[in-house]
């Protein structure tokens, strides 16, 4: 920890009067002048002791954020403990620092500053303050040093205590809803199947025979089949499965080999080809849809095709991780055939064709808008496969 104390602009011009008056009752002797001099100097004293002695033996700590959001509001949260025996804690607001300010993944880089407040804190009393950040990009978000900075009660002579815990967290990519019509066109009618379940209840299609277990509904029993002084056999039924979704990223070239129009920002395409993918997996994920990523050029696992919210989290993990300033690779990247999953391929400047099965959509980040949810009667257009100009990306007259 490190203590400093702060002489704010108020707290100047108060200790300047206070010297003049000092000053004045050294010339010329005079008892209201000296006591006039010993009570503003004892109001420096007092504000100093009083935030300096609460701050003294102050125990913080950063609490683990949660994963942010692209223009959403994370929240940090602080503990707070006040150590001393006797003075509380009144008026403390908590900052983040802005230490090593060379590096490009620090706090300051991804939001604007925001302070957490704490009002009051008995002596020995644990309470907690929570600062608001809005983060601009996606990506690491790494913070280091925090301070707590209290001028109570005059606002004269404040104290400040530093902490240094080193901690980050992810900032998930932008997303942007997309409508279910354009989802079931993109998924061709669904590429589902049945797998074997064990559920109490399912009326699926016949499946197979297995023994009895505990749990089992006794109308699942197989009479017929079941030999008296044997474990009974009971039906199993196939449970329809959902269906399933590749998101295929494509940044195989590089940033600056991207073939774009004077004036167009890469780096921002690339980023809306990201914000694409996130937006298509997190609505794929909300209508049912079991969903896998795939990226192309970038040496990152894929994640399997599944369902639910913790597979929604780790993907939009992955995709905050990606690092476009890291060497492209070229490889061609294995993917199923085409009656096993819908695949969706997004690219960042021309399709390619070449990427993924027979019955891949291709798609640009533009096309986003053209799938977000809108007012009703707005209409979206997705690009057919079967009409796309493979030497361009745009799409073909019909």
């Amino acid at each position: 920890m490190r203590y400093r104390y702060h002489l704010n602009l108020a707290g100047g011009l108060y200790l300047g009067v206070t010297l003049l008056v000092g000053f004045a009752s050294t010339v010329r002797p005079n008892n209201l002048l000296v006591w006039i001099f010993g009570f503003l100097l004892s109001l420096v004293v007092i504000s100093g002791l009083t935030s300096g002695g609460a701050l003294f033996r102050l125990t913080m700590r950063r609490l683990d954020p949660l994963n942010g959001r692209v223009d959403r509001p994370l929240v940090v949260r602080y503990s707070v403990r006040s150590g001393s025996r006797y003075l509380p804690l009144f008026d403390v607001r908590i900052t983040e620092s802005r230490r090593g300010a060379d590096r490009s993944d620090g706090w300051w880089t991804h939001a604007d500053p925001a302070s957490a407040w704490v009002m009051h804190a008995g002596p020995g009393e644990v309470v907690h303050g929570e600062a608001v950040f809005v983060p601009r990009r996606r990506g690491r978000m790494r913070f280091d040093a925090f301070e707590a900075r209290s001028s109570f009660p005059f606002g004269l002579v404040g104290k400040s205590v530093t902490v240094r815990q080193e901690m980050e967290t992810l900032v998930f990519p932008r997303t942007f809803p997309i409508r279910e019509n354009e989802i079931d066109r993109l998924l061709g009618g669904g590429v589902g199947g049945g797998r074997a379940g064990s559920g109490l209840g399912s009326a699926g299609e016949y499946a197979g025979l297995r023994e009895y277990r505990p749990g089992d509904s006794i109308r699942s029993v197989a009479w017929k089949r079941s030999r008296a002084g044997e474990n009974p056999v009971v039906i199993q039924r196939a449970i329809p499965a959902p269906p399933r979704l590749i998101v295929l990223l494509d940044l195989r070239r590089p940033t600056d080999r991207l073939r774009f129009e004077a004036g167009v920002d890469s780096r921002e395409r690339e980023e809306a080809a990201i914000t694409f993918a996130a937006s298509l997996a997190e609505s794929s994920i909300r209508h049912g849809v079991e969903v896998g990523l795939r990226i192309a050029g970038i040496d990152l696992p894929e994640i399997p095709i599944r369902g639910g919210r913790r597979h929604l989290d780790r993907m939009l993990a992955h995709l905050a991780s990606i690092d476009l300033d890291v060497t492209r690779s070229d490889r061609s990247i294995a993917v199923p055939a085409s009656n096993v999953a819908a695949m969706v391929a997004i690219h960042v400047d021309r399709v390619d064709v070449a990427i993924g099965h027979e019955r891949c959509w291709h798609l640009l980040p533009s096309n986003l808008e053209d799938l977000m949810e809108r007012s009703p009667g707005a209409t979206g257009v997705v690009a057919d496969p079967d009409q796309v100009d493979p030497s361009t990306g745009s799409e073909a007259a019909a």
